[in-house]
């Protein structure tokens, strides 16, 4: 039976909730104590919203449960409190009897003794409806007066009375809770990042170093030297600008055409970008490098790092003849909505992403500011000039080799694109980071604070709550993290955990992470797998000649 799960994955859940929640009732009848269904329920409901973890259990997670969360969130009344650790008691007990409490719990003991320590502060908690969350104040104002809460017209007649003063309820609670809740701003639910597996520093140099677009920016500041002049709205000169365009061999079919260098797209997209990269800079009307990017020009890594996040400071040049105003999707510039990209992009790991799920992100952005649905008023113009440079966007990134695109050309996914943009003629690109690029987003994440983690960071978790979380990654770095995993503890050990959590593993997936992880233990793990196997051989011809059991027994669940 799976014990951890995201905070996307409420199907699954469920599911267990409701298998978990008859086995502890049906325990705990075995064992002559009745046991509140709903309270089992909503104990794996606090947990599943703390962490999705339902078999890590600590002294801090009970005190919290007690103290906090169930008198807020659960309506009792005062002949029901002891109800409320006694179903905890029954899942610590049924957790542990199955050894399914993860490796990182406090011992059951300890569990036990926080529930005990914990029920005054719930009754506490209980006495003073200040604690109540809105909806828990009335539902125990309901329960207490007999007012049937799944009946709409019960609850209007009841709060009509309240208003009338023919019903009491404590009023200054009510303020107090009213205040407290407008007060209070609730936290996004955000999903946690994946571990990358990061280029050694050897392929970063050859990748960093074959980067079309480095080359050209290399070439321009080369060429730009000890200046050239511009014109007063700090263009190019025609001349110079063909010239180098020749010299790089860009804007094959707009050099004979071209009447001012912006008529040269590409030559005004790389002026933007070496500005915004700090390789050159205008001083008195004449474009000069910058002395201290002369060193950079011979370190690929430095100096492409600092290209890639310069593209974030570009994003109003992208697009044809208007370089310097770009659209915007109702007021979500592309240099904005850049970081969005690129944080959709690290969370697929490597994978490819369509570039659709970009478009639908802004759009939901723009429609949360605005506070209702306004994407579908973008004009057919607006919304193309918008597409149109995101391409050239994603197109700078290819040259840069911070991204792969591909198309998707089989068309079995077409219904989809079609639904997630809203029009009949979806792009079909699809986007991926590189390795290189993979390395500058952690780079760029982790100094804005944010977690990012790498391969092996989850060496000091439970096997259930690694291998869940690999699920979901590339081979190569599901089999990294779980390697990372055995080679940091004793490799009996770790193999006495893996095969505990293959008992109750049901999943193909988790099922066939696990035995990886397993193989990875080497002669520990087959020694202990044959112990397993003799000892589960002997319980079964011991259980031979015994009285069959009506009741399962779910440690003896494939």
């Amino acid at each position: 039976m799976r014990l951890v799960f995201g905070p996307d994955d409420m199907d699954g859940y469920s599911s267990v909730r409701d298998r978990l929640r008859l086995h502890i009732v049906a325990r705990a009848r075995r064992q002559g104590r009745e046991v509140e269904p709903s309270l089992v329920a909503a104990a794996l409901d606090h947990k599943h919203g703390v962490d999705g973890r339902l078999g890590h259990w600590t002294r801090a997670h009970v005190a919290e449960a007690l103290a906090v969360w169930f008198p807020r969130t659960v309506a009792l009344l005062e002949d029901d409190r002891d109800t409320v650790p006694a179903a905890l008691h029954a899942l610590i007990g049924f957790l542990a009897e199955n050894d399914w409490l993860d490796s990182r719990s406090d011992t059951p003991e300890e569990l036990h003794a926080q529930i005990e320590d914990s029920t005054p502060a719930l009754h506490d908690a209980l006495d003073d409806e200040r604690n109540h969350d809105l909806g828990t104040f009335w539902a125990v104002q309901m329960l207490r007066h007999g007012v049937p809460t799944a009946d709409p017209s019960a609850v209007a007649l009841f709060l009509k009375r309240v208003d009338a003063g023919e019903v009491e309820v404590d009023r200054s609670a009510l303020a107090e809770i009213i205040r407290r809740q407008a007060a209070e701003t609730p936290e996004p639910v955000s999903v946690p990042l994946p571990p990358v597996l990061l280029p050694g520093a050897a392929t970063m140099l050859v990748a960093a170093d074959s980067s079309v677009a480095l080359a050209r920016l290399r070439a321009f500041t080369r060429w730009v030297r000890a200046g050239r002049a511009l014109t007063r709205d700090g263009r190019l000169l025609l001349g110079d600008a063909c010239a180098v365009a020749d010299a790089l061999d860009l804007d094959h079919f707009s050099r004979d055409r071209a009447r001012t260098a912006d008529d040269l797209p590409e030559i005004t997209l790389l002026l933007a970008w070496a500005r915004q990269a700090r390789l050159v800079r205008v001083v008195h009307g004449r474009l000069v490098q910058v002395r201290s990017a002369a060193p950079l020009l011979s370190r690929p890594i430095e100096m492409w790092r600092r290209a890639f996040e310069a593209v974030g400071g570009i994003g109003e040049h992208f697009g044809g003849s208007n370089v310097f105003g770009a659209p915007s999707l109702f007021g979500m510039s592309l240099g904005e909505a850049f970081p969005m990209l690129l944080h959709q992009l690290y969370a697929a790991g490597g994978d490819a992403i369509p570039v659709e799920m970009f478009h639908r992100a802004v759009r939901d952005e723009v429609n949360q500011r605005m506070g209702c649905v306004v994407d579908d008023l973008a004009g057919d113009v607006e919304q193309r000039l918008w597409r149109r440079d995101v391409t050239a966007l994603l197109d700078a990134l290819e040259l840069l080799g911070a991204v792969h695109l591909e198309e998707s050309l089989d068309g079995e996914n077409h219904a989809e694109l079609a639904e997630l943009a809203g029009r009949d003629d979806p792009d079909p690109t699809l986007v991926a980071l590189t390795p290189l690029g993979l390395w500058a987003v952690h780079e760029m994440l982790t100094e804005q604070g944010v977690h990012a983690p790498l391969v092996g960071e989850f060496a000091d978790e439970d096997i259930e709550y690694v291998v869940v979380r690999c699920a979901a990654l590339r081979t190569a770095v599901a089999e990294a993290e779980l390697t990372a995993w055995v080679e940091f503890r004793n490799r009996r050990s770790a193999a006495q955990e893996i095969l505990r959590y293959l008992q109750r593993a049901e999943e193909p997936v988790h099922r066939e992470l696990a035995l990886f992880a397993l193989a990875r233990t080497g002669t520990p793990g087959r020694e202990v797998a044959r112990q397993r196997r003799s000892v589960t051989a002997g319980y079964r011809a011991a259980a031979a000649g015994a009285q069959p059991r009506v009741e399962c027994d779910v440690r003896t669940r494939p």
